[in-house]
């Protein structure tokens, strides 16, 4: 695993040009993208159409301070749940926080929003979540339409993170355990296993033996207080990865005594954690 490494500092709130609308069509492995651009106070705001979902998908971009100024390449950090004011921000800066303290390198943040989160974060249909069981879709979406558009229009290396929330956890254990070539890392913060532990228990087996296991990380933490379908199911599902799956796949599973579900710290420990690994592959 590769990973370029600078010391500028990357923003969540970087300058960008006047506003701007664009209508363009993308055809990239057969599929046709609609995409339309926008500048708030998240950053860089971009609508693509899916045909995979057959709707429009809304994302956050923040791009590093000296992107348009630099040759660089950078990372990507793929942040779930990213509709709302508070987590695509919050994300950002512990990035921009964390690199200042030259604990890890600049990187693309990439805030993908809901449209039905029960349907796309949950990947078993199960009764408690109405209209869940639609994650296939949603992971072949990110995999053959959103990754391969955000690595053609910015200048992307070959590292990227998953980070998942809550059900979005569970859906960053679904894609790890899936496709685990879309992406380099996966974070699960309280990941739900919960909701349908047989699926996932049948994922687990056949990823063990799958090749693109190897030099993979998934990075779990939630607290000692969160909720059974967390705690419950985490540790055992963790151990199973660890005594089954290849040397080189790294599986690190954290518990804060006292803390609930979706520990505030979770992101700035995982990316703690990951860049740590990227350090001792050098």
């Amino acid at each position: 695993m590769k990973i370029k490494k600078n010391n500028r500092l990357i923003s969540p709130f970087r300058s960008f040009r006047s506003i701007v609308c664009m209508v363009t069509a993308f055809f990239l492995l057969g599929v046709s993208f609609l995409t339309a651009q926008s500048r708030d106070q998240r950053g860089l705001t971009v609508k693509i159409h899916s045909r995979v979902l057959n709707e429009e998908r809304t994302m956050s971009i923040s791009l590093p301070e000296d992107y348009d100024t630099s040759q660089e390449v950078y990372s990507v950090l793929y942040v779930l749940d990213a509709e709302g004011d508070r987590l695509f921000p919050q994300s950002v800066s512990t990035i921009d926080d964390l690199q200042k303290k030259g604990l890890v390198s600049q990187m693309i943040v990439v805030g993908i929003w809901n449209t039905h989160r029960n349907r796309d974060m949950i990947p078993a249909a199960v009764s408690h979540r109405p209209g869940s069981g639609g994650s296939d879709k949603f992971l072949t979406y990110i995999g053959e339409e959103l990754v391969p558009y955000i690595n053609r229009t910015y200048r992307t290396d070959d590292f990227s993170i998953l980070y998942g929330m809550s059900n979005s956890a569970l859906f960053s254990v679904y894609a790890l355990l899936e496709t685990p070539e879309t992406f380099n890392a996966y974070i699960a913060s309280s990941p739900m296993i919960g909701h349908c532990p047989e699926f996932i228990t049948s994922l687990a087996e056949a990823f063990v033996n799958k090749d693109a296991v190897s030099n993979r990380i998934l990075y779990m933490i939630y607290g000692s207080e969160d909720s059974p379908r967390v705690t419950d199911l985490a540790p055992d599902f963790h151990d199973y990865l660890k005594s089954f799956a290849p040397r080189d796949f790294v599986s690190e599973l954290v518990i804060l005594e006292g803390e609930g579900h979706v520990p505030q710290s979770s992101l700035a420990r995982a990316l703690q954690f990951i860049f740590e690994i990227l350090k001792l592959a050098i």
